[in-house]
């Protein structure tokens, strides 16, 4: 072991600490034997198994040959590779202040063990600029930590590298390190959506809401009160829920039941009392689930609503405590700073945000049943009883596949379901890591989920509950009249800050608009290869500084607080366009016009789109201050 080597397992262990665990357990290479000279960077491997070489040639000339090859990329701003190699290639790589990152997935520990001896990667790791990753370690829930917004943004220039010949032996765990970059990009795409539609409904409903919001007890309130057993049962609506609901109703004074809001019905029919119900939709259809259960049934719920939820769905919660609460997918929600409303909902479906409450409040474990987040032997959606029938899904036109429960095959699930795993598996796997609650999953059926302990609901019943009590009620209080009042003054003037902040933004957007346009109207007949030979080049790069300014102001903490997030999912397919075109070559002054202007007609898309929902969003922010002052 060297000093350099203890460099950079102290700057894994800030940035990757599991990572650097594993090293620590390695007293020295003993599979692979390292041949090296003075100049480390020529240094080659072998494995003694089958006396394969890292590098079939002198490894200095195969790494000067696959620099010179990967000048192609020199603009781009992630690259991928399968193997660490000796180190020194990825050193030379990130010599080029574009990379903002390199992830490397290596399939053998001392092979990151000997390239960490023989190269300093200290300061790359600190910077984020090399991610370094066990390919055991790989998984979903793992690399949503690391793949963060900027790089899923650069996901059209994805690939990844294979280092050498010498991994391509490693063909089952290169195929695998592949589908979860795969996995993690479309996990993005399908959250990002491609319009506004639905947030600007969420808005709206939201600021209607929001009075009420601040009348209703807080969700610090609730989680801080709820604690009322050692253990929780989340009901979902699968297909596989019918069979757990008698013993269910046996053990039900014994735990804590929170519920989604499609199992309220069933749960009432079999004589089942939720102690908590939660809804994280926006469209009106959910409040049947409600209008479907008696005003004696809702007597004693604590019923936790996403404060998006539609107002008829709110109207028919009757009695019981109605507890809304502030998602933290958007900007806007936090603008109003009423943290002790706030956060909960990632997760996109009620039984995800039934988990998130459930964390959360700290159980000692977490037990799921009804989560199958897949179609039935029998091909049904739902559990029997669901008030939309037992086959609400029935469309299986482009069906998914994933793993199924105790990891027997495949069962067939949908890309929206598939969305609600990741993000359950997410979640689980931050319990995990910090052990504060174990999750069993009961449902014996459907998807796997992993990070999960698989255990049958009755064995669930003799493990844990031999000894627990019968549970008391969960009691919350209101806020006051005064507090009301206070709260109310101010969400009056918070919708007065994000109306001047949006107009200000409008007027910079609209006077770039006309400019952009005017510029582009000049040269509309021109071929874009040709566009460097009749363009006067101090008008683009004007334009072009022109753009960064009102980006910087657009992604900057001040319009961010409250607007970013509402109008990004309009924008985010003209943000890969972009990225694409941050990747082109730009070696000589022709190339870089081409790019730049490229970089310009992409942006009159944008500041279009941007101008136009600006405009959406005032007008509602307006309406809805009319609203309160009446």
């Amino acid at each position: 072991m060297t000093a350099l080597y203890d460099k950079n397992l102290s700057a894994l262990q800030i940035k990757n600490p599991l990572l650097c665990d594993q090293l620590k357990a390695v007293q020295t290479n003993s599979v692979f034997e390292v041949f090296a000279g003075e100049d480390l960077s020529n240094a080659n491997v072998m494995d003694s198994i089958d006396n394969t070489f890292l590098y079939e040639l002198e490894p200095i000339k195969e790494i000067e040959k696959k620099l010179s090859e990967f000048q192609q990329f020199a603009w781009h701003k992630y690259l991928y590779f399968f193997g660490i190699g000796n180190g020194y290639f990825l050193k030379k790589l990130l010599e080029n202040r574009n990379f903002k990152k390199v992830f490397v997935a290596e399939p053998e520990i001392e092979l990151i063990y000997v390239a960490l001896n023989l190269i300093d990667f200290s300061e790359e790791i600190k910077n984020n600029r090399i991610v370094i990753l066990l390919t055991n370690d790989i998984n979903f829930a793992y690399m949503l930590e690391y793949i963060d917004f900027s790089a899923n943004l650069y996901f059209k220039t994805y690939n990844l590298f294979v280092m050498t010949p010498f991994y391509e032996k490693y063909q089952d765990k290169l195929l695998a390190t592949n589908q979860t970059f795969i996995r993690v990009f479309r996990h993005f795409l399908n959250i990002i959506g491609n319009d506004c539609f639905d947030e600007l409904t969420g808005l709206e409903q939201f600021l209607t809401n929001i009075p009420k919001m601040a009348s209703t007890p807080s969700l610090k309130e609730m989680v801080s009160k709820s604690m009322i057993t050692d253990l929780a049962i989340i009901v979902a609506t699968g297909p596989s829920l019918y069979k757990q609901l008698p013993l269910l109703k046996e053990i039900q004074n014994r735990v804590t039941i929170i519920s989604v809001d499609a199992s309220l019905p069933i749960l009432e029919k079999q004589g089942i009392k939720p102690d908590i119900v939660t809804s994280i939709e926006r469209v009106k259809a959910t409040a049947k689930f409600y209008k479907n259960s008696s005003k004696e049934f809702q007597k004693g719920i604590i019923f936790a609503i996403t404060a998006v939820a539609h107002k008829e769905l709110i109207d028919s919660i009757q009695k019981g405590t109605l507890q809304l609460s502030m998602r933290p997918t958007g900007s806007y929600y936090r603008f109003f700073q009423f943290d002790d409303w706030g956060y909960v909902g990632k997760g996109l479906s009620a039984a995800n945000m039934a988990y998130e409450i459930a964390s959360m409040i700290g159980f000692k474990r977490i037990v799921l049943i009804g989560q199958d987040l897949a179609f039935g032997e029998d091909g049904n959606s739902h559990s029997k009883g669901h008030i939309f029938g037992e086959t609400e899904v029935n469309n299986k036109e482009g069906v998914e596949y994933t793993e199924a429960y105790g990891g027997k095959g495949e069962v067939e699930t949908t890309k929206v379901w598939k969305l609600f795993l990741n993000g359950l598996e997410q979640e689980i796997a931050r319990n995990n890591e910090t052990k504060k609650s174990e999750t069993i999953n009961a449902t014996q059926g459907g998807a796997r989920i992993h990070g999960s302990i698989e255990m049958s609901f009755e064995e669930v019943v003799k493990n844990y509950l031999y000894n627990s009590k019968t549970k008391s009620k969960i009691v919350l209080q209101k806020p006051n009249k005064s507090e009301i009042e206070k709260n109310l003054k101010k969400i009056s003037e918070k919708l007065n800050i994000a109306i001047d902040i949006g107009k200000s933004m409008q007027k910079r957007v609209k006077k770039l608009l006309i400019k952009v346009t005017n510029e582009i109207k000049k040269y509309k007949n021109i071929n874009i290869d040709e566009i460097y030979d009749y363009i006067d080049i101090k008008d683009v790069y004007k334009m072009i500084e022109e753009l960064k300014k009102i980006r910087k102001k657009y992604y900057g903490e001040t319009f961010q607080s409250f607007y970013t997030y509402l109008i990004s999912p309009i924008l985010t397919h003209v943000e890969f366009d972009l990225a694409t075109i941050d990747t082109l070559p730009e070696n000589n002054d022709k190339e870089k016009v081409i790019k730049n202007w490229k970089t310009i007609l992409v942006h009159h898309e944008w500041l279009l789109r941007v101008f136009s929902n600006l405009e959406k969003i005032i007008k509602i922010l307006e309406s809805k201050k009319e609203e309160l002052r009446s």
